[in-house]
């Protein structure tokens, strides 16, 4: 039976527990950005769900090691950074995180997750977010993603794709299974059987 990772403390409020390195985090955020992804996806949520659109995700990022102690590693403006475990029970408690999904990648080893979690922090980490691949990803949603190519810069990183490449280059695992892959598509590979869920939640 699966450890929560998410448990209530003393003062009603949340706290993470047993995670470790190269599980991902899918969430839904308050923000203006999310607002946005999610309007963009708002076609493709209806018809993949039928749930309302402020339960879309809009945001993925991944559990690392750093100097001996664990962060979440993510791809945001103006460059991938790691924020403290304790600032994103600050971000639930609050519900600027409202909807958070905790992932396993299905059939890793601990091997292998902690493989990826270390070239996230390698080569992800202090690179630019790749504001270029925005247009692209939007074209993408309205139309189609019928170019066989990455969006934007390709030493820079949106949120979903520097934990797909720290996963395709470290080990054998595809669980994006497409290029330009973004928060929507982790949600809906994890209805397909390529991610487990290990905890999810919302406020």
């Amino acid at each position: 039976m699966r450890k929560r990772l998410l448990e209530l403390n003393e003062s009603g409020g949340f706290h993470f527990t047993n995670l470790r390195p190269g599980l991902i985090l899918n969430m839904s955020t308050h923000s203006t950005m999310g607002w946005l992804i999610r309007l963009v996806f708002r076609r493709a949520w209806k018809e993949l769900t039928g749930k309302p659109m402020r339960e879309c995700s809009n945001h993925d990022a991944g559990v690392v090691k750093f100097k001996g102690k664990l962060w979440i590693g993510e791809s945001v403006a103006p460059v991938a950074k790691l924020t403290s475990i304790e600032e994103y029970e600050r971000m639930i408690n609050s519900g600027h995180i409202y909807r958070i999904r905790v992932l396993e990648v299905a059939g890793a080893t601990r091997t292998q997750e902690r493989k990826a979690a270390q070239e996230w922090v390698d080569n992800v980490l202090g690179t630019p977010y790749d504001w270029m691949a925005c247009p692209r990803l939007l074209f993408k949603a309205l139309v189609g993603d019928w170019i066989k190519s990455a969006a934007g810069w390709v030493w820079a990183y949106f949120c979903t794709e520097g934990w797909q490449n720290s996963y395709e280059k470290r080990t054998a695992l595809r669980p994006w299974h497409k290029l330009n892959s973004t928060p929507f598509t982790t949600y809906k590979r994890t209805t397909e059987g390529f991610f487990n869920i290990v905890w999810q939640g919302e406020r």
